[in-house]
C-alpha cells in the first residue's frame, strides 16, 4: 500500500469513526427526544448514518485497508460516544437538536477535508453522494427546531 493509500485509508477511518458516533447519536436522540416527529427523524438519521458506514466499510475492504485496532482510535470514538451520552441526558429537544445540527456541520466538513485528497472516482462519488444527504438534511433541519419550541 503507497503512502498516499494509507492516508486516504485513515481519513476514511476516521470519518467511519464519526459516521458510526453518530448513528448512536440519532438513536440516543431519539430516545431522549418528547416529541414523536423528532424521533422520527432521528431514527431515520441514525439509519442513513448506518447505511453510509456501511458503504464506506465496503470502500476500505476494496482499498484492502486492515480494519482499526488502534487504542487511541477506540479511546475517540468512546470519548464522543460518553459526550454524547452525557450531552442527551441533560438536555431538552431544542438543545439535542441544535447539537445534531451543529455535529452534522462538523461531519460535512471532515468529508470536504477527505474530498481533497487524491480518490478512486467511485469512492468520490459515494463520499459526494453521502454529504449532499447530509447538507440537503441541514438545510431542512429548520423545520425540526421549530417543533421544539
Amino acid at each position: 500500500m503507497t503512502e498516499t493509500d494509507k492516508t486516504l485509508c485513515e481519513e476514511l477511518q476516521m470519518l467511519l469513526i464519526s459516521i458510526q458516533e453518530n448513528e448512536r447519536g440519532f438513536l440516543t436522540a431519539a430516545i431522549n427526544t418528547s416529541k414523536s416527529e423528532i424521533k422520527i427523524f432521528f431514527h431515520r438519521k441514525s439509519l442513513e448514518s448506518k447505511e453510509f458506514a456501511a458503504e464506506l466499510i465496503g470502500e476500505l475492504d476494496f482499498l484492502d485497508y486492515p480494519e482499526a485496532d488502534d487504542e487511541s482510535i477506540s479511546a475517540y470514538a468512546h470519548q464522543i460516544w460518553f459526550d454524547f451520552s452525557w450531552f442527551f441526558s441533560t438536555c431538552d429537544d431544542e438543545k439535542i437538536l441544535q447539537k445534531i445540527i451543529n455535529d452534522e456541520h462538523e461531519i460535512v466538513k471532515k468529508y470536504d477535508a477527505v474530498l481533497t485528497l487524491i480518490l478512486r472516482p467511485s469512492t468520490r462519488v459515494l463520499l459526494t453522494l453521502q454529504k449532499e444527504c447530509i447538507e440537503n438534511d441541514l438545510n431542512h433541519n429548520k423545520i425540526f427546531f421549530f417543533y421544539c419550541k
